[in-house]
């Protein structure tokens, strides 16, 4: 298993060194709970404004958003490898503002946007309402695995 994790964002809300530890943990947790032993994953960290400009760019919306994935298993990038997921983008200014609002720490709300971000590397999505229902059982099931695990609140 393979995840590579960079942080972009200039802000000093959570350091490197915690950023790389929930990732990691995240990711290997909710990818073995999976079955996807051997898997490669990338994680960025950024700021609001590059979220915007990475948003605008990919789904046409002028807007920041807390977590965008880019699978790389399907279509003309499948042929790259098999355990070539993709890439997961989380804007850290969002995580913080949306953790304040649910009162919860900045550690659950990262897990919660590394899950909903692998989920969609994974196959997953919420396009339909049956979809978003099944998407959303599966989160709050890998939410409660890494809570339980990692002690994460």
């Amino acid at each position: 298993m393979e995840i590579n994790i960079r942080n972009k964002c200039k802000s000093n809300i959570i350091t490197t060194h915690r950023l790389k530890k929930i990732t990691n943990n995240v990711i290997k947790l909710v990818l073995e709970d999976r079955g996807r032993e051997s898997a490669e994953v990338s994680v960025v960290f950024v700021d609001d404004a590059e979220m915007r400009n990475l948003n605008r760019t990919y789904r046409g919306a002028n807007k920041s958003t807390d977590v965008l994935a880019f699978p790389m298993n399907k279509g003309k990038l499948a042929s790259i490898g098999p355990d070539l997921l993709g890439d997961i983008v989380i804007s850290v200014p969002t995580a913080r503002k949306q953790a304040e609002a649910n009162e919860h720490s900045i550690e659950r709300e990262l897990s919660i946007l590394l899950i909903h971000g692998l989920l969609h590397l994974l196959g997953y999505d919420h396009m339909t309402d049956r979809e978003e229902m099944a998407m959303k059982e599966l989160e709050t099931e890998c939410l409660m695995l890494v809570e339980e695990e990692l002690s994460i609140v």
